[in-house]
């Protein structure tokens, strides 16, 4: 229930980063990246997500979670990873109910907030990547 980034066909790009940068300046421009996607994600991911009128209804009582969870969307960026959104183990998370919106019920249809975000977001995560990766080039080789 979380958007993962990973990058490919950039193979050129990242072997000619790989002979001139450092392992340091390859993680701080990784992180960068991962950043920049994390960000455009997370405001998409959120206006897909459909919020009710009122969330003091939602639930039973005593294990309502604090708020909507578009208001609430975790983000957690590495210089080898980024996740936006929630893993979820079991039905111990406090969000553990938006698998049932994004999957669907019985009574309910899937409302597909992750794919559609994942649909809107998937171009844009290469050109960041290559924009930022071929800066980096730019800079070592005087471009």
């Amino acid at each position: 229930m979380q958007i993962s980034f990973k990058f490919e066909g950039l193979k050129e790009l990242q072997d000619g980063i790989q002979k001139l940068a450092s392992d340091a300046e390859i993680r701080r421009s990784n992180k960068k990246i991962y950043q920049e996607c994390a960000d455009v994600t997370h405001p998409r991911m959120k206006s897909h997500m459909p919020k009710s009128g009122n969330n003091a209804k939602s639930g039973r009582k005593g294990y309502r979670p604090p708020g909507h969870a578009a208001d609430n969307i975790p983000k957690k960026v590495t210089s080898t990873s980024a996740e936006v959104g929630w893993t979820l183990k079991g039905d111990a998370e406090n969000w553990f109910y938006m698998k049932f919106v994004e999957w669907g019920t019985s009574r309910q249809p899937p409302q597909d907030f992750i794919y559609n975000t994942i649909e809107e977001c998937d171009g844009e995560y290469s050109q960041i990547a290559e924009k930022e990766y071929k800066a980096l080039l730019d800079s070592k080789i005087g471009g």
